[in-house]
């Protein structure tokens, strides 16, 4: 099928899946983005806003290119678009490919955050909550526009959340946020989701769904989990680390993990 018959959002919303599987560590991702170039630079070429910015994640993500980014966001963004405005906001919060400009940077983000981009209520959020914005908003504020970017499936707020929850001792609720950070393909969240269904931290034990964490953790290239499924599948039984295995997409691990156990 040519890249004419096929409706554009079908290029765009498989690029913005896998884009995002990608910077979460998703090594088949990077094939997939390197299909969806051409079409994407079509669609950009014809005044698709939303591929321009795609153009520019994939350019910052997958190529290493902080210029070519920069070039992308910043045409993007000069007609208002809230991806292409947060993308820019990035690199000039951080002085990628461009001089550093925090002020400006807090600008667009700010811009994107009203126009609804969850992306970028979260960088919002962030420069507030580490002190380096420089129109104040209060702590209150800013957990609120996190809730916002979570609700959103951004799962990069979910998981502050998380430890937001967990550092004010509210461990159920820390829980739900990790776990849905997780479920967004976020590492860390994912490591902590596991940590608290095998400790039964905020919940009842799960070994199950805690090794089923652990697995899922391979999925974005951590591979830290591993040293605690050979613990955790000590007192599993055959088929709760199969039943793990399979939730987690990895029924492969199942045998070499009840293999490593009886040795």
């Amino acid at each position: 099928m040519s890249s004419e018959s096929v409706p554009s959002f079908d290029f765009i919303s498989d690029a913005q899946r896998v884009l995002a599987a990608a910077q979460w560590g998703n090594r088949d991702a990077e094939a997939r983005l390197e299909e969806l170039r051409g079409p994407l630079a079509a669609l950009a070429e014809a005044g698709d806003l939303e591929a321009r910015s795609l153009l520019g994640g994939i350019a910052l993500e997958y190529d290493e290119d902080a210029v070519a980014a920069l070039r992308h966001f910043t045409l993007a963004a000069e007609q208002g678009h809230p991806a292409g405005q947060r993308g820019l906001a990035y690199l000039l919060s951080t002085g990628r490919g461009t001089q550093r400009d925090p002020e400006r940077a807090e600008r667009l983000f700010a811009s994107a955050a009203e126009a609804g981009d969850g992306h970028a209520m979260f960088n919002l959020a962030m420069m507030h909550l580490m002190d380096k914005a420089t129109d104040p908003m209060s702590p209150r504020s800013a957990m609120t526009l996190l809730m916002t970017a979570a609700e959103q499936d951004v799962p990069e707020a979910a998981g502050v959340l998380g430890e937001w929850f967990s550092e004010l001792g509210r461990e159920a609720d820390a829980l739900t946020w990790y776990e849905r950070a997780a479920a967004g393909g976020h590492g860390p969240s994912m490591l902590a989701t596991a940590v608290r269904y095998r400790d039964a931290v905020g919940t009842d034990r799960d070994p199950v769904r805690s090794l089923m964490w652990f697995l899922t953790m391979l999925h974005v290239g951590n591979g830290d989990g591993i040293h605690e499924s050979h613990e955790l599948v000590s007192g599993m039984s055959d088929q709760q680390i199969r039943d793990a295995a399979r939730r987690a997409h990895s029924p492969d691990w199942a045998e070499a993990l009840i293999s490593s156990r009886s040795r």
